[in-house]
């Protein structure tokens, strides 16, 4: 029977729903290749074409307004992943989206801390947070980085919260692929009141995972 979900694949459609269930059930790739008999080499090809998506659907969503100009979104180059340990994250209307921050170093960070208007600073000001995921600190316009687990209740901070708990659990996540990680965040978050599986089918249905496997 053909896959319409991925052309081409050695695995049934029926199986790849499955996965697709267990990825939005959050499970890792081991418990998933667990529970469905796959190879986890296979799982994790699926799982990166499935994060591949959502970054993609993610990035179409970011609103131009708040994009500074050292942005780094896979939509503008989808043969190679951003690479960079700074996201920048934005909140409008009730959703955050995140961006990853090129050419960044403790000076530009401080210097968009203060709000200073400056050349140098990629016209970051429109930004309500930049993350360091090389020391895992969430800085803030007020000037102090949220360390503690006490920040104020807003949706960047709970973004943040979700973002740290999901990916502190790698144990040394790879930084060529923290930029799929963090926008798995991101629609998690986003949609969290909502059927993600569905969701997620709708994008499959409109545009097959086979078809981003070159940018994989």
């Amino acid at each position: 029977m053909k896959n319409k979900l991925l052309k081409g694949a050695h695995l049934s459609e029926r199986k790849c729903r499955e996965i697709i269930h267990l990825f939005c059930e959050d499970l890792t790739a081991t418990e998933i290749a667990n529970v469905t008999g796959v190879s986890r080499v296979t799982i994790n090809a699926y799982m990166k074409m499935i994060r591949i998506r959502l970054a993609l659907f993610c990035d179409d969503a970011f609103p131009l307004h708040f994009l500074p100009s050292n942005h780094l979104l896979l939509k503008h180059n989808p043969t190679e992943l951003p690479v960079t340990a700074y996201y920048g994250f934005a909140n409008w209307n009730g959703l955050v989206f995140s961006t990853g921050l090129a050419n960044m170093d403790r000076e530009a960070l401080q210097s968009w801390q203060k709000q200073e208007k400056n050349e140098g600073l990629y016209n970051m000001l429109d930004l309500d947070a930049v993350a360091d995921f090389t020391n895992w600190c969430l800085f803030r316009k007020e000037g102090l980085p949220n360390r503690i687990a006490r920040p104020a209740p807003d949706d960047i901070s709970g973004f943040w919260a979700l973002t740290r708990s999901r990916l502190m659990k790698f144990r040394g996540l790879n930084r060529n692929t923290l930029y799929l990680h963090i926008k798995e965040c991101e629609y998690r978050f986003n949609y969290r009141h909502e059927d993600l599986q569905y969701k997620l089918l709708q994008m499959i249905h409109t545009e097959p995972l086979q078809e981003l496997q070159a940018s994989a």
